[in-house]
This record gives structure tokens, C-alpha cells and sequence, in this order.
């Protein structure tokens, strides 16, 4: 069995193609099904694109659940011109989509955009819905920085994802009990035990961002990247589950 908190389906540039490569619903699920995994959270790296507005996002979406049922658990891919097409953001309460994906390197929401991103989160906390940012050593990315709204929206379940700066992203999730990291793109399982997680640590396979430098089959890359002990992987099944659960509902039970 196995979880994996980091999965894109969408547009995507691929090593030997000239243009972008889509990357269906049913194309990536049959990946999915082939490395064992049994859940998965997954954003649209279609949102990207400026000429794709809501309709196509949410039909591809609706496609996704289609074809892989609960298995999906879909999170909105918030871009700049998307929040702009429908700023009240009525889409997310139709049941369809269970989160909220950030990247500030699409849209400067922690940069520029501060106003917007804090309406983002305020409906995220409404919905009670987790959230996920692309984290880095980028500015606007960095774990430090995004931590402030982790402490700002205590009652949101973030996943700073990537797992890096690894230091510093240690320290970050361990004095925010609401932070979440997982190691989409990053090397699995060595450095599992080189730093203090919580418990709070998801596999992500970042799938399919790899395969803009790597040839091989999805099949065979992704199961490279996915063996780990039982041990390991039983921890990380054990953050994904937890990230998504509703935050309000977990610290009553602590």
C-alpha cells in the first residue's frame, strides 16, 4: 500500500517531445496502478496556462474522478488568472476538489499578491481544506518564510512541499504542528533519518515533473523512486492520511 501526496496530471514538458506532453486522468492513474499506489493527491499543471480558464480545469478534474473515484483526492491548482475569473472561488464548494495548490513561481502570491493569498487561505480555512505550497530556496518559497501563515491560519494543514531546504525544513515543521512536508523530487529513501519530521513527512513522487530529464518508461522511474521499507512507507501513509484530515478534528482528539 502506498499514499503519494505529490502527483500532477495536466501539460507537462518531456524529454524527446518538442511541445508539452498531457499528461490524461487515465494516463497517469494507469502509472499510478502499475507502481501500487493506492491513494494520491493531484493538481493540474494545466491551470498554468493562460488561455485554460475554470471550465477546463473543472472538466478535467471531473475526468479524474471519473476514472479513479476516492482514489483522487484533487486540489485546485490556484493560478493569478484564475483566482481573477471567479475571485469568490464559488467553484471550490461543489465537493470536487478537497484542497488548494500554491506556486509562487506561477504567481508571486507571498511576493505580490499578499492580499489574494490571504482570501485563498480564509476560504481554505473555511472549507477546511488543506493546503499545499511549492517550497524551496527561492524567495517567496523558502519554509521560514511560508511558515508565517502557517501560524497565521493555525487551523489549515499546510504541506510545504519538496522537503527542501531539508535543514531548514526540519525546523519548520517541527515547531508548527500544522506543517506537513513531502519528498516529491527529492532522494527517497536516503535521507529519511537525516533530519527530525514529526511524523509529518509524505511520500510524493512529483510525478510527472521527472520525466523532463529522464527517458525511461513512467513505470520503471517511478518504481525506482518509491522503494523504501515497510517501515518508512507505513510512516509516510501515516502523514498523508493525517494531512488531509480535517485539522479542527484532529487537535480535539489530541
Amino acid at each position: 500500500m502506498l499514499y503519494d501526496g505529490h502527483v500532477h496530471m495536466g501539460y507537462f514538458s518531456r524529454i524527446g517531445h518538442k511541445y508539452p506532453f498531457y499528461y490524461s486522468p487515465r494516463r497517469v492513474l494507469g502509472v499510478l496502478d502499475r507502481a501500487g499506489v493506492d491513494e494520491f493527491i493531484v493538481s493540474s499543471t494545466t491551470a498554468q496556462a493562460k488561455e485554460i480558464h475554470l471550465k477546463e480545469i473543472i472538466r478535467e478534474a471531473q475526468e479524474m474522478k471519473r476514472v479513479a473515484g476516492r482514489r483522487a483526492h484533487i486540489f485546485f491548482w490556484m493560478s493569478g488568472h484564475l483566482f481573477d475569473e471567479d475571485p469568490s472561488m464559488s467553484y471550490l464548494e461543489t465537493g470536487l476538489f478537497e484542497g488548494i495548490k500554491l506556486h509562487e513561481l506561477v504567481t508571486p502570491w507571498v511576493s505580490v499578491r499578499t492580499s489574494d493569498l490571504r482570501k485563498i487561505l480564509s476560504k481554505a480555512e473555511k472549507l477546511s481544506f488543506p493546503v499545499q505550497f511549492h517550497a524551496g530556496p527561492m524567495n517567496g518559497c523558502r519554509p521560514t518564510e511560508l511558515s508565517k501563515f502557517a501560524e497565521e491560519y493555525p487551523n489549515i494543514n499546510f504541506d510545504f512541499s519538496h522537503a527542501r531546504p531539508m535543514k531548514e525544513m526540519s525546523r519548520v515543521v517541527s515547531s508548527h504542528e500544522n506543517v506537513f512536508t513531502d519528498m516529491a523530487y527529492m532522494p527517497f529513501p536516503e535521507f529519511f533519518d537525516k533530519f527530525e519530521w514529526k511524523n509529518r513527512l509524505m511520500f510524493g513522487s512529483d510525478f510527472p515533473a521527472y520525466h523532463m530529464s529522464d527517458s525511461r518508461t513512467f513505470s520503471v522511474s517511478y518504481r525506482e523512486r518509491s522503494h523504501a521499507t515497510s517501515r518508512i512507507i507505513a510512516l509516510c501513509n501515516n502523514a498523508f492520511q493525517q494531512f488531509l484530515r480535517n485539522r479542527s478534528v484532529t487537535m480535539q482528539e489530541a
